[in-house]
């Protein structure tokens, strides 16, 4: 890459160097696969890397470019995207060894817009296999580690994509989220990451775990790179910034049960909260009612969904599933039909609840992690005193938004007591994506959170 552009730039700021010819696509492709081949071996971040494919793209956008033509807001840009989405010029394998030889082909239709735009797909992320699970420990890849500290989780199930983005190999990442599988480990690796509201980005080309709660969505490092990747995978314009400042912005801080977290967590999380009430927004804390029972429903509903769906896959290649998401699936094919007719009424009912609270407050905050990135093959950690595992630990606050269909952003907001990262999360109302997006540019105008590297310890 010239010395002119840093190799730590945005993935908004890359495309603006390249179209002004102050570097190549293909010198922003070879970073990437440099910083790839630095970081693989030891994050384990990528299930495929395209590197003849990729050169071949930078090269052709390089080309298009030098006639003055330019395909979109990511023209040049190299991203990754989670294994679980249809990629034309790679395999998809959902990181499981069910598909054996016979990996999904065809491209997802967020796939397919980003490429439209200009960006150039470098490879596939790992992921917790099938997307069923939070820590990405479990693919047929073998686990993903955090560039934090590599003897912690990424969570998951975007784990790859976490690690990834964290790590500098790319700038902005695909994942997906059915109960916080892209804030889980955006939190975790100290990036940022949003589910969408549900229904704004095509589920096609995604691989599904939960139908009633499956997200695609983007990860990167900063607000802004999400709005734009947000806006060319949704397919429309993003609408013009009518958040600048949280001057009158009502917070509705989340507590009570349900929602205890670890004491450095709450510090980090706090700080942030105060630094957007020095912005003037105005702060209250609210309570989540039945919260303890929704995410027993969510959990209900996410099993009888996923074992539906992977009923042939179970009957005629059992042996191909890691046994621990092999047994959340035996145990989806036990619930009841009346069981999971009650959960989807339930979820009625607690929605409109949800909803009727952001009337009185703008946007609702919260951790979007009780803890830390646990330690790799900690099966249980404890929280306020109370023991959970550590399965429970990573999703028990990011399935509120997914049970409510809402969007939600999670933002990095310092380093805990063990120097990992803490993220912290923001729920807006249904459609309001690009204002949630909107406050959480502000916050990263007014701290430098989302700037620290790891130094992949």
């Amino acid at each position: 890459m010239s010395e002119a552009v840093p190799s730590n730039l945005t993935a908004t700021a890359l495309a603006s160097a390249i179209r002004r010819r102050e570097v190549s696509a293909v010198e922003v492709v070879r970073r990437s696969l440099a910083a790839i081949d630095r970081s693989q071996s030891r994050t384990n971040a990528f299930t495929m890397i395209d590197v003849e494919g990729a050169l071949n793209q930078a090269t052709d956008a390089d080309r298009r470019l030098a006639c003055g033509r330019i395909s979109g807001p990511l023209h040049g840009v190299p991203i990754a995207v989670k294994d679980n989405y249809l990629t034309h010029n790679l395999p998809t394998t959902a990181a499981s060894r069910v598909l054996g030889d016979r990996p999904l082909l065809g491209e997802a239709t967020v796939v397919s817009r980003l490429r439209q735009a200009g960006a150039i797909i470098i490879g596939k992320t790992n992921m917790h296999e099938w997307a069923y699970g939070a820590t990405n420990e479990v693919s047929a890849y073998g686990p993903t580690r955090n560039p934090w500290n590599l003897e912690h989780i990424t969570g998951g199930s975007s784990g790859g994509s976490g690690a990834a983005v964290a790590a500098d190999m790319v700038t902005i990442a695909l994942g997906s989220d059915t109960g916080g599988s892209i804030r889980i480990p955006a939190a975790a690796c100290g990036i940022s990451g949003i589910k969408p509201t549900y229904g704004t980005l095509s589920p096609d080309g995604l691989l599904p775990l939960s139908w009633s709660f499956d997200c695609a969505g983007p990860m990167a490092r900063t607000a802004q790179d999400l709005a734009v990747a947000l806006q060319i995978m949704a397919g429309v314009k993003r609408p013009e910034r009518i958040v600048r400042t949280f001057s009158g912005v009502r917070l509705g801080v989340i507590a009570g049960r349900g929602f205890e977290c670890a004491t450095d967590v709450a510090a980090r999380v706090n700080d942030a909260i105060e630094a957007i009430v020095r912005d003037g927004a105005l702060r209250s804390s609210v309570t989540i009612v039945d919260a303890g029972h929704g995410f027993s429903m969510w959990k209900a509903i996410m099993f009888a969904e996923a074992s539906a769906y992977h009923k042939t896959y179970l009957t005629e290649a059992p042996e191909g599933y890691a046994p621990g998401v092999r047994s959340q699936l035996e145990a989806g094919r036990c619930i009841a039909a009346i069981d999971y007719i009650a959960a989807q009424q339930f979820r009625t009912v607690f929605v409109q609840q949800v909803k009727a609270l952001l009337e009185s407050v703008d946007i609702l905050v919260m951790p979007t992690l009780p803890v830390t990135a646990p330690r790799a093959g900690a099966n249980c950690v404890t929280i306020a005193g109370r023991e959970t595992s550590t399965q429970d630990a990573m999703t028990c606050m990011p399935w509120l938004a997914n049970f409510t269909g809402l969007p939600a952003v999670s933002i990095p907001c310092g380093p805990g007591s063990s120097n990992l990262p803490v993220g912290m999360t923001l729920i807006g109302r249904a459609g309001s994506d690009f204002t949630l997006l909107d406050m959480a540019e502000r916050f990263q105008a007014l701290t430098s959170w989302h700037d620290l590297r790891p130094e992949m310890q």
